[in-house]
């Protein structure tokens, strides 16, 4: 009689989990779903990106302008994944809500926009790391032109301060994570946080003020980030990075990058100078061909430039050295796409490499990052020094050259 009561019991629970609802996720085919629902806010527009687990096929417009912007997968049984939201509240000049709506024969994402904004949007195919993407780039009315106000500004301020303008660079940002390090250490927060004491260090110095391209998650394609200098009239531009291997754990010590107009110094360089030139196509940016700029005067201001940007480059790899925390790999030359601009000295910092197990330790460590700004902030001092430009001297008419000193160049 107990066993009949206990199989009678067995059988009442199974209906009762027959009955009950179940998660949608479990009634959709394994593989399919929304992976991600993100948004990053820049100071002159907006990206929002849809991850998804394999390829799908959207319908949506790929430029325009109205309140809501609609992209539709028509895909039966689509799913989304744990944790991915159905609403976000992005509530910025340029979008002001996301909204996802699954249904039986598809998902359906809306972008409410204030007036007057404009959008574009494409899908980047699953690479490395990344899944299939669809993007959004949202713009908000007059956006661009208050930019370039808010850059004219700075430039203005420059002269009207008499003060040598800095601009530290950042590298990578929103969806272009970059390099990873052991324990998901991200290059793009690495990166941030050193440029930021970098640029702490350097605000402290008479007669200097620096201004970051990006103070926050979000990112911005190569050219844009030399353009964003230029229309300040800055003086010096220094771009921020990590270096990794591709083999696991192999890697140590910093090095410093100019721009070389004939290729990289060896083999090892070309790559690295492909994986950091590969951050537009991470980030969707169309191929541009290369400015055709012609003359004497263009060739007379990038060959200063290139030769102010080894000494540049030879005052900051000076001062990192001096650590002794990190070994220095010397002074290098390949083809950065963000070292392109002829109107003042650049460089890139790799850091140290993200990938080996010791160095990534000083990197994600808030006093290493700190003293590297310090550093780094010496070294461009020690390089207006050398260069001859007396700090809070007169400017001439030129792009933000100190007026002729006695042993200046």
């Amino acid at each position: 009689m107990m066993r009949i009561g206990r199989l009678i019991l067995v059988l009442l629970m199974a209906t009762v989990f027959a009955a009950a609802p179940r998660d949608a996720r479990a009634d959709a085919p394994a593989g399919l779903a929304v992976t991600g629902v993100r948004s990053w806010s820049a100071p002159a527009s907006t990206r929002i990106v849809f991850d998804f687990s394999e390829t799908v096929a959207p319908v949506m417009p790929d430029s325009g302008s109205a309140a809501q912007m609609v992209v539709r997968v028509s895909a039966p049984g689509i799913v989304p994944a744990a944790g991915v939201p159905l609403s976000l509240a992005v509530r910025d000049s340029a979008v002001d809500s996301v909204h996802v709506e699954f249904d039986p024969t598809g998902v359906r994402f809306t972008i409410v926009m204030p007036p007057g904004g404009t959008f574009r949007a494409f899908a980047l195919p699953p690479s490395e790391d990344k899944p299939y993407r669809i993007v959004v780039d949202v713009t908000g009315a007059n956006a661009q032109a208050a930019e370039s106000r808010r850059l004219a500004a700075i430039a203005a301020a420059k002269r009207r301060d008499r003060v040598r303008l800095v601009y530290i660079d950042a590298g990578h940002g929103g969806d272009d994570s970059g390099a990873r390090g052991p324990g998901g250490v991200l290059e793009k927060n690495v990166t941030l946080a050193v440029a930021r004491n970098l640029a702490d260090e350097l605000n402290k110095v008479p007669g200097v003020r620096a201004m970051l391209t990006r103070d926050g998650d979000f990112f911005i394609p190569l050219r844009t980030r030399f353009k964003i200098a230029e229309q300040s009239r800055a003086d010096l531009f220094i771009s921020i990075h990590c270096n990794s291997s591709r083999r696991r754990g192999a890697g140590s010590g910093t090095e410093v990058f100019f721009l070389s107009l004939k290729g990289a110094s060896d083999a090892a360089d070309r790559d690295l100078a492909d994986i950091e030139n590969a951050a537009d196509l991470v980030g969707g940016v169309p191929a541009q061909a290369e400015d055709d700029v012609v003359g004497v005067l263009y060739n007379v201001r990038r060959n200063s430039a290139l030769e102010r940007s080894q000494l540049l480059a030879e005052e900051l790899l000076d001062h990192i050295a001096a650590d002794r925390r990190v070994e220095s790999r010397g002074i290098k030359q390949a083809g950065f796409a963000v070292l392109k601009s002829v109107e003042f000295p650049s460089v890139l910092v790799e850091t140290a490499f993200i990938n080996n197990p010791r160095e990534v330790k000083l990197l994600k460590d808030p006093a290493f990052q700190k003293a590297m700004g310090k550093q780094l902030a010496a070294g461009v001092v020690s390089y207006f020094g050398k260069a001859g430009v007396q700090l809070g001297a007169p400017m001439d008419s030129s792009r933000g050259a100190a007026a002729p000193t006695a042993g200046g160049r």
